[in-house]
């Protein structure tokens, strides 16, 4: 018998073997003993009974397991913290009595509450008057975060030469969230700032973003009217 007939042989009885183990389950309940026998190899402990790789894999599951739940909960509590802090400035903001208190509470809540860096409001309003407010076109807006904000989420990157100018040319921030207020961002953004570069990323979710600038929108429209 060749080498290669002996390897296709050995091959033909494993799955045998496996197909055999597998249409009855319970055949190691009548012969407990192959059990003690059996060796398997393990990448960490080695040579290992069939047994303790059993409990092996349960422990790493178990392992995994408590991993994601820590991180659940962790979630849970920041989510929970960034509710309150949006619940504060959003009390803030309604109760405010004018437009230029309304704006100066957005920018103070979310500069001090949200540890941000820099906070700029920008509005399309060629007759504005609010102090710590820029005004521009939509055009230059559009120009200087090359964003026309079709899908009216907020964006979140890195801090590029040109979106540094939203931010008064402020070199040391590395991301950044634009928040669109109206549709497409006609009425105009909030631009929030941090030297973190791992604050805002590209890839993270916006919910509390959005209800920042829905709100935002909302008390604009209200104090104009």
């Amino acid at each position: 018998m060749t080498e290669g007939s002996s390897a296709e042989d050995r091959l033909k009885r494993e799955q045998e073997i496996a197909v055999y183990l597998e249409q009855h389950p319970d055949f190691f309940e009548n012969h407990q003993e192959l059990l003690e026998k059996l060796r398997l190899q393990h990448k960490v402990y080695g040579s290992v009974s069939l047994v303790e790789r059993q409990i092996l894999g349960l422990r790493n599951k178990a392992d995994k397991l408590q991993s994601q739940l820590n991180n659940l909960i962790e979630n849970a509590h920041s989510n929970g913290d960034l509710l309150n802090k949006c619940a504060e400035l959003f009390v803030a903001m309604i109760a405010a009595h004018s437009m230029q208190e309304m704006v100066d509470r957005l920018l103070e809540h979310l500069r001090d509450n949200f540890e941000l860096d820099n906070v700029q409001l920008w509005l399309c309003d060629d007759s504005g008057t609010l102090h710590h407010v820029n005004y521009s076109d939509l055009e230059i807006i559009r120009q200087l975060t090359d964003q026309h904000f079709i899908q009216n989420d907020p964006i979140c990157g890195r801090v590029t030469e040109s979106i540094s100018q939203l931010f008064g040319g402020d070199h040391e921030l590395e991301s950044y969230s634009m928040i669109p207020l109206g549709k497409n961002a006609s009425v105009g953004l909030i631009a929030l700032g941090s030297k973190d570069v791992d604050l805002f990323t590209a890839d993270m979710g916006t919910l509390f973003l959005r209800l920042i600038g829905d709100v935002t929108e909302a008390c604009l429209d209200k104090q104009e009217s």
